[in-house]
């Protein structure tokens, strides 16, 4: 994005009108001479009874600004000399008519400046920080402007119009590469309705070769990698609801769970970290039951109070955590007048006793198991969305993929799955396709996750052998039970309802 700006830089020409009533500026357009004379007719009217109506004409060029009398008009002079014809003035010349002064003014407008380019882990993290400031009536919003198959002179060119409109709005957005095709703007600041605008309005400016996408909070979500997931998940034309890989046998055991509450009927909430597949499993479960799902989040007063009035199907309501315990059993009262199931996602049980049946999902990085295959999945789709069916895990990114520890739980693999899609310039997705940050804590995440690992199987190992008696497989152990009930709080292990 370094060389945005094209052509030389075109000079804006300024007359300075000087009467004996006022002062004042006039800028001058190309394209049309402006006539100066007396009355409404004139481009610039000079109220002097010593000039007449159409006295002369300004047209500019580009060398200048020609100055030439109309016929009918009296006299004028060019600093201090009669003018007899058409004549070129530069910046400074001066025009007498009348009583009244011309002074002819230029001035190169000040060069666009190219907005810094943060890098990928940048862009996330200013985008987590401006929604932690944001609120409903100011909300975030995050652009995608896909441009492959685009020469270099014409990305810088695309780029330039999409940075001009988006500046046009007054924000300060933050501008990124998340590869080298796909440009990123974070766009904070501004009213709902000119954030929805400027969006609307960027497929238009970036032309039929580029694809534009957004996402905006907090209807896509409240943290960063909520709003990217959206915006690339529209990107990529994928299915949101697509069945995923997964082989962990806790997160099986939850599938099982799933199933079976479907039949059941009631409120189901699913409780833990964002971006784990809270969602995910709520999803399935309205498939199961053969409901149709609108998702809403809780945050976003006017959607739920739409969605509140509908009737039927069943209703997902993202992040209940943030509701209060009076406003959520009135949300569930009012759902269960209009015959819709709701289904919810919450960070903690603080509100599950509000519903029929509670799960809890476990952060990714208690699930190892589930990590490569979901990877390899997300690869997939992308792969087919990007129409590079060759396209595959390198042995260094399968090391950085299961050495991370994943603070944003499956959502976050997701994200970087499909960003290394893109920006994979071999068939072969390599350590230099993933975020820099993956590399940067490799060593000390991919120790700690296969000493978690080890530890995590040698527990499961244990109560699975006795039935999940905490006591008998601390003494299996030969460690005291204490230290085996830390532990599994720690590793998130449960005991998977009967």
């Amino acid at each position: 994005m370094g060389g945005m700006q094209s052509g030389a830089p075109v000079k804006r020409w300024t007359v300075l009108v000087v009467t004996q009533a006022r002062v004042f500026p006039v800028e001058l357009v190309g394209g049309r001479p402006v006539v100066v004379g007396r009355g409404r007719g004139s481009g610039i009217d000079l109220a002097d009874p010593k000039v007449s109506e159409r006295h002369l004409s300004l047209a500019v060029r580009e060398d200048g600004v020609v100055v030439e009398l109309l016929r009918e008009a009296g006299e004028a002079q060019v600093n201090d000399v009669q003018l007899s014809g058409p004549t070129v003035l530069r910046s400074g010349d001066e025009v007498k008519l009348g009583g009244c002064r011309l002074m002819v003014l230029s001035a190169l407008p000040p060069a666009p400046r190219a907005p810094r380019v943060a890098s990928h882990d940048e862009l996330l993290a200013r985008l987590d920080e401006e929604l932690r400031r944001a609120d409903s009536r100011r909300p975030v919003g995050l652009a995608l402007v896909a441009m492959p198959a685009l020469n270099a002179p014409a990305r810088q060119a695309l780029t330039r119009r999409v940075v001009d409109e988006v500046a046009k709005s007054g924000a300060v957005a933050c501008w990124g590469e998340l590869t080298n095709d796909l440009l990123a703007a974070v766009v904070p600041e501004l009213s709902r309705e000119a954030l929805l605008g400027v969006f609307e309005r960027l497929p238009q400016v970036a032309g039929q070769r580029a694809k534009v996408v957004t996402a905006l909070s907090p209807r896509d979500g409240l943290d960063a990698e909520a709003l990217l997931e959206a915006a690339l998940e529209r990107l990529l034309g994928a299915d949101p609801d697509e069945e995923l890989v997964l082989e962990d046998p806790l997160m099986v055991r939850l599938l099982e769970l799933t199933d079976s509450l479907a039949e059941r009927g009631g409120t189901v909430l699913v409780a833990g970290p964002t971006g784990a597949g809270r969602a995910t499993l709520l999803k399935r479960l309205a498939r199961t039951a053969g409901l149709s799902l609108e998702v809403v989040h809780a945050r976003d007063a006017e959607a739920v109070e739409a969605a509140l009035a509908a009737k039927g199907g069943a209703l997902l309501l993202r992040e209940v955590s943030g509701l209060s315990r009076a406003a959520l059993d009135s949300a569930l009262e009012r759902a269960s007048a209009r015959g819709r199931r709701v289904l919810a996602t919450c960070a903690n049980t603080l509100h599950a006793s509000a519903f029929d049946a509670a799960l809890e999902v476990p952060p990714l990085a208690s699930r190892p198991d589930d990590v490569l295959p979901l990877a390899e999945h997300f690869l997939a789709v992308a792969r087919v969305a990007l129409g590079r069916p060759k396209l595959v895990l390198g042995h260094d990114a399968r090391q950085l993929i299961t050495g991370y520890s994943w603070p944003g739980n499956v959502r976050e693999l997701r994200n970087v799955m499909v960003r290394a899609a893109r920006a994979s310039v071999r068939d072969e997705v390599g350590r230099d396709a993933l975020p820099s940050r993956m590399a940067a804590g490799m060593s000390a995440e991919g120790l700690r996750s296969a000493m978690v690992s080890a530890e995590r199987d040698l527990l499961l190992e244990a109560l699975a052998r006795t039935r999940w008696n905490v006591t008998a497989a601390a003494t299996r152990l030969g460690l005291p039970r204490r230290t085996v009930v830390y532990r599994m709080a720690r590793l998130g292990l449960r005991r998977p309802a009967r």
